[in-house]
C-alpha cells in the first residue's frame, strides 16, 4: 500500500512540473499586476467629504493693530500693523451668505474669501451674535453650493463626525474623530459668549478651522467648529483632542436671524428668577426643582398669563429647567410670536400657563 502510494505521487510531482514548464513557454503565465486605479474600498469617507467641499471655504482677515511706543513722533497719528488672520467658513446660501465664528472677524478692516476652486472675493458683513459667537458675511459669487444641514439634537455620543476647513492656511483639510460629548457649557471665560450648548469632539480643531463645519458621514453639517479647550483655557499647553463645536441647529436659527435682521431679536415673557445665592440671602428655601418666580414685570406675557411672585417653573414645554441658565437657553430657540407653555406649582396646586413671547424691552 505504502509503495502505491509513492508511485502514484512521483508521477503526479513530475506532471504538475511538466505541466508548470508548457505553460511557461508557452506564455501564458502572466503575473498580476496591479490596475492603475486605485481598488475599491470597503469603506470610505470620501463621499462626504466631496460632497461638503464645494461648500467650504477658507476665510483670510486682515486688522489694523495700534502699536504703542514711548517714543515721541513727529507724526501726530499712532503708527499701525497690519495683522492677517485665518478661518474658516460655511455657504449657507446660493446667493453668497457665508456663516463663520464672530470671532474670525471681530476687529476686520478686510475679509477676504477663498472658495474651493481657488477663486477669491471681497466679503461684506452682514450680521453678528455675540451671545453665540456666530456671523454671517456675504460674496458676489456665481455657481455656490451651500451646505446641507443635519438636526444636531439626533446625534449621539460615539458617532462619527469629520472636522473639514483650513488649519493653518492647509486649505480643504479634514480630520476624523467622534462626538465625545454634547451639551457642554462654561467653557469659554469671556462674559460676551454666554449661551453655551457645544458638541464636545476629539475631531483636530486648529487654528483656521474655526467657523469650518463638523460633518457626519453623510456629509451633513452637524456643528460649526469653534475652538479646542487649549485654546480657550489653556493656551498652548494642556489638554489634546477636546474640541468644541456649535450645534446645527443652534447655527441654522442665528443664521436666519442675521441674514434677515442683521441681528437676533430674543424675545421675553416679562419673568425674573432667583438666583442660588438669593436663597441664601433671604432665607429661602430653595425648591427640589425647578426655578422660583421673583419678579413678573407688569403687562408683560407672564403677567397677563397670571404668573406670581414665588411661583416655581418646572417645565417649558414639557422639559424639566432647574436652572435660570436652562430656561433662558430653552427660551432662546423661540421666535417673538411664538406660543411657549410653562408649567410648575405654587400654594395653589400646579399650574401649566401658555405664554406669547414678546419683543425685549431693551433690544440688543
Amino acid at each position: 500500500m505504502i509503495n502505491t502510494l509513492q508511485f502514484i505521487s512521483k508521477y503526479a510531482i513530475i506532471g504538475l512540473a511538466c505541466a508548470f514548464l508548457y505553460v511557461l513557454a508557452s506564455g501564458q503565465l502572466k503575473q498580476n499586476k496591479p490596475d492603475t486605479q486605485q481598488p475599491q474600498l470597503l469603506f470610505s469617507y470620501a463621499p462626504a467629504i466631496n460632497k461638503i467641499t464645494t461648500s467650504v471655504v477658507s476665510i483670510q482677515t486682515q486688522s489694523n493693530q495700534k502699536i504703542t511706543s514711548n517714543t515721541p513722533s513727529i507724526s501726530p497719528k499712532a503708527p499701525f500693523l497690519t495683522k492677517n488672520y485665518l478661518g474658516s467658513g460655511v455657504i449657507v446660501s446660493s446667493t453668497g451668505h457665508i456663516v463663520t465664528n464672530k470671532h474670525v472677524i471681530d476687529g476686520a478692516t478686510r475679509v477676504i474669501v477663498y472658495l474651493w476652486d481657488n477663486r477669491a472675493f471681497e466679503a461684506s458683513y452682514v450680521g453678528a451674535d455675540p451671545l453665540t459667537d456666530l456671523a454671517v458675511i456675504k460674496i458676489n459669487a456665481q455657481d455656490l453650493q451651500p451646505a446641507e444641514f443635519a438636526d444636531s439634537d439626533l446625534i449621539n455620543t460615539g458617532d462619527v463626525v469629520l472636522a473639514v476647513g483650513n488649519p493653518y492656511g492647509l486649505n480643504q483639510s479634514a480630520s476624523l474623530g467622534i462626538v465625545s460629548a454634547t451639551g457642554r457649557q462654561g467653557l469659554v471665560e469671556s462674559q460676551a459668549v454666554q449661551l453655551e450648548n457645544y458638541i464636545q469632539t476629539d475631531a483636530a480643531i486648529n487654528l483656521g478651522n474655526s467657523g469650518g463645519p463638523l460633518i457626519n458621514p453623510f456629509g451633513q453639517v452637524v456643528g460649526l467648529s469653534a475652538a479646542s479647550l487649549s485654546a480657550v483655557n489653556y493656551g498652548q499647553f494642556g489638554a489634546e483632542g477636546i474640541n468644541f463645536a456649535i450645534p446645527s441647529n443652534t447655527t441654522v436659527r442665528i443664521v436666519n436671524e442675521l441674514i434677515e435682521h442683521g441681528k437676533v431679536l430674543r424675545g421675553w415673557v416679562g419673568l425674573g428668577f432667583l438666583v442660588d445665592t438669593a436663597y441664601v440671602i433671604y432665607g429661602i428655601p430653595k425648591p427640589a426643582k425647578g426655578i422660583m418666580v421673583h419678579k413678573v414685570h407688569p403687562n408683560s406675557a407672564a403677567d397677563k398669563a397670571g404668573l406670581k411672585i414665588m411661583d416655581v417653573v418646572t417645565h417649558l414645554n414639557d422639559e424639566e429647567v432647574n436652572s435660570f441658565d436652562q430656561y433662558r437657553k430653552k427660551l432662546f430657540e423661540f421666535s417673538i410670536g411664538d406660543t411657549i407653555t410653562l408649567k410648575g406649582y405654587n400654594q395653589d396646586g400646579d399650574f401649566q400657563r401658555s405664554l406669547v413671547i414678546e419683543p425685549p424691552l431693551n433690544p440688543q
